[in-house]
């Protein structure tokens, strides 16, 4: 565990690191489920069946 962790010498970076990537996690699902996406990826689930020839 020494190992892997010498290379993590700078923690704010670190920090700073995980907290960016958190937050962007965080509203990637806030993106996905907000309110009136439903109907959007209803739609985009029924375009392959759709037969438009």
């Amino acid at each position: 565990m020494k190992e892997g962790l010498k290379y993590f010498t700078d923690t704010h970076l670190t920090s700073i690191g995980l907290l960016l990537f958190f937050t962007f996690f965080v509203g990637i699902v806030f993106w996905v489920f907000r309110k009136g996406s439903k109907n959007y990826y209803n739609q985009s689930a029924q375009m392959p069946l759709e037969d438009d020839l």
